[in-house]
């Protein structure tokens, strides 16, 4: 197929793919010369800023992975390997982490990659409060210890340091680019690729090419192409008509249709979690949610088995944890601790005072409407009165993560249990976005870091039994993780994430 590349698209997403060139991996030029390996990706988001600093993970981890290297590589299986950082060391008491850099390595405007790089992206990072800026809470300094050289002086030892310098915590742009401002609408890193802005449209499409002379091993595609499609049927269709190689799809009942059309897959992959999060803990927006029996009633209205079966067409398992089964906190025990028990849901909210209870739910697009459907029918039916809020395309993580409503739906990763506690739990967790704390709690997670591992998993237990006992969410299920690709291209899916890196791409059969 000839790939067009003089788009004029809409940005809404419905327009955008009815103009969708049909292009896809192993296409040729359109001078019909030699063949242009090229990827085509349906995203459901773009970036807002091209700035490391401002990265977030899940969906816009390729995007940002292609252009930016980080300091650690993290495998398909979750091990971690050298990238930009050949070696780190971790001192004996946890407070220091050295790594050695490679000494062969420039960003794509020239600018040398060495110990001061990392030291003022390190800095940068700390300073331009960024979404993912709890992936370096614990490194009090940067220090150039040498030329390639560096070392992160730590306030309190970070278990999950290497594994955050895989991610946005160690994304390298060029110092330069940052001094000046420049990197906040063009990406310069070190990365596989380089955007194209040429053929790239805000709202629509991200078009990288491969860079020229890349330090490292060169990824299979000569181009890489993010259709950024918001909607739904919109990307399905894209995916299904192969206007698209490869994309992720939110909605179990899409997942069916990408079966039946015959789409590849990987069987049984979950990675997240999915249920309510009681951002409001304390009553600061709602008086009522003050007292732990009206979250609890809440929480055990809801039928998890019922909303797996009509929400996720039973591609999913009922959990009342956050933290996933692969990790030390987990406990079997405690996966019935919200089970379904109206009645009793009615007597707590008596008991708490709250019979009249109302609450605002804001409702997303991106799930199903029979999830906000079947949660909000549960919750009239013991009495609260329940309105909706809509957000509009783009906003239910912002609010989300700005508090804005006292509780929500939402379906997150699931972690390591040290990488749960700063993405969800702690007081300055970008999840616990109205900074609860408990000093109970506070004592466990500061106990955590310096313990030893056998000690560690027992904390991670006493964390997880904590916030169930004390009711900070209501999941109740971890939903299947639907990532479908054509035959065109083969994929190896990314533990722990949404969706699998740049890497984890490449022709099939290559």
């Amino acid at each position: 197929m000839t790939p067009t590349r003089s788009l004029t698209l809409a940005g809404a997403a419905t327009v955008a793919v009815l103009a969708l060139a049909s292009c896809s991996a192993g296409t040729t030029d359109a001078s019909g010369g030699d063949e242009t390996q090229r990827l085509v990706v349906g995203s459901l988001q773009e970036p807002t800023s091209w700035d490391p600093a401002q990265a977030n993970e899940g969906h816009l981890a390729p995007i940002y992975q292609s252009v930016y290297d980080t300091l650690i590589k993290r495998e398909p299986n979750g091990e971690l390997s050298p990238m930009l950082a050949t070696e780190w060391t971790t001192s004996e008491d946890g407070l220091s982490l050295t790594l050695e850099l490679r000494d062969d390595v420039v960003f794509s405007d020239g600018t040398p990659f060495d110990a001061e790089a990392v030291k003022a992206n390190i800095e940068h990072f700390q300073e331009a409060n960024g979404p993912m800026l709890g992936n370096l809470s614990a490194v009090e300094s940067a220090e150039a210890a040498g030329e390639h050289t560096v070392v992160l002086h730590l306030s309190t030892p970070d278990p999950d340091l290497p594994a955050n310098l895989a991610n946005a915590g160690g994304y390298m742009g060029s110092p330069q680019a940052i001094s000046d401002g420049s990197i906040d609408t063009v990406p310069v890193g070190t990365g596989p690729y380089v955007l194209d802005e040429a053929n790239s449209v805000v709202g629509s499409t991200i078009a990288y090419t491969r860079t020229d002379d890349y330090w490292g091993e060169e990824l299979p595609y000569d181009e890489v192409d993010y259709k950024i499609l918001v909607d739904e049927t919109a990307r399905l269709n894209a995916l299904t008509s192969g206007q698209i190689d490869v994309a992720s799809l939110n909605r179990a009942a899409s997942a069916l249709q990408a079966d039946g059309a015959g789409l590849l897959t990987e069987e049984g992959f979950s990675v997240n979690w999915g249920g309510l999060i009681f951002f409001d803990r304390t009553g600061e927006l709602q008086p009522e949610f003050a007292d732990e029996r009206v979250r609890e009633a809440l929480a055990i209205a809801i039928d998890s088995e019922a909303l797996v079966e009509v929400g996720w067409e039973g591609l999913g398992e009922e959990s009342a944890q956050v933290f996933g089964p692969e990790t030390e906190a987990y406990d079997e025990g405690l996966e019935d601790a919200y089970a379904y028990d109206p009645e009793r849901a009615e007597e707590l909210l008596a008991e708490a005072g709250a019979s009249d209870l109302e609450i605002t739910l804001p409702v997303t697009t991106v799930f199903e409407p029979v999830i906000f459907d079947s949660i909000i029918q549960s919750w009239e039916d013991i009495g609260v009165t329940v309105t909706r809020h809509q957000w509009g395309p783009g906003e239910a993580i912002p609010s989300m993560l700005s508090g804005e409503f006292p509780v929500a739906f939402m379906t997150l990763a699931q972690r390591s249990d040290w990488g749960t506690v700063n993405f969800l739990l702690a007081e300055d967790a970008p999840w616990n976005s109205l900074g609860t704390t408990d000093p109970e709690l506070q004592e466990l997670i500061d106990a955590y870091p310096s313990a030893e591992e056998a000690e560690q998993a027992q904390i991670a237990r006493d964390i997880n039994t904590w916030i169930v006992d004390n009711v900070w969410f209501a999941p109740v299920m971890r939903p299947g993780t639907f990532i479908y690709w054509n035959d065109s291209v083969d994929v190896e899916v990314q533990v722990q994430q949404a969706v699998p890196s740049i890497y984890n791409y490449a022709p099939s059969g290559n």
